[in-house]
């Protein structure tokens, strides 16, 4: 004959959902996070991008310093770069599906079937935690992922945009 389940197993599974849970609302904020970074990055990009166009308006009709095939190749190197750089930024917050509880099926079921024990009903939310928490963490890699990129782009124009001012001088 099985052991009953204990007063303990039952707290024992409560303090284990807790931590779940906890580490759950911390991939929320961490989704977050990147979401509100990607935003930072496509409007630093777009502000860069603008002074770039700024640089070529006055440039072209400037009569006095003309700019050099350089200068012109890197201030294009680089508008390209912050493009890539923005739309990389933007899809950090492309919708995506995050696992999520089916509470209407476990609805249905109790309907059906007598209600879970205490035990019973710790383990299913253990195990929703569980995959909810997998999934989040895996698609927010890959929104860090993104940013990172999105990131690395953007100080890559960076450097392209001092090499056209350097060309410039």
């Amino acid at each position: 004959m099985p052991d009953l389940p204990t007063d303990a197993d039952s707290s024992g599974l409560a303090v284990y959902c807790g931590v779940l849970k906890d580490e759950l609302a911390a991939q929320d904020a961490r989704k977050e996070s990147f979401e509100r970074r990607g935003l930072a990055v496509v409007t630093t990009a777009g502000a860069l991008a603008t002074l770039l166009f700024a640089i070529a308006a006055f440039s072209a009709t400037g009569s006095a310093h003309r700019l050099s095939q350089y200068t012109k190749d890197f201030l294009v190197v680089a508008l390209v770069i912050f493009v890539i750089a923005g739309l990389l930024a933007l899809c950090t917050n492309l919708p995506g599906t995050y696992e999520v509880a089916n509470l209407t099926t476990t609805l249905n079921r109790s309907q059906r079937e007598p209600p879970d024990d205490e035990i019973e009903a710790l383990r299913w939310t253990a195990r929703v935690y569980a995959k909810s928490l997998e999934t989040a963490k895996l698609k927010n890699k890959h929104k860090g992922e993104l940013l990172a990129f999105a990131l690395g782009a953007e100080m890559f124009a960076v450097g392209f945009v001092a090499l056209a001012v350097a060309f410039a001088i």
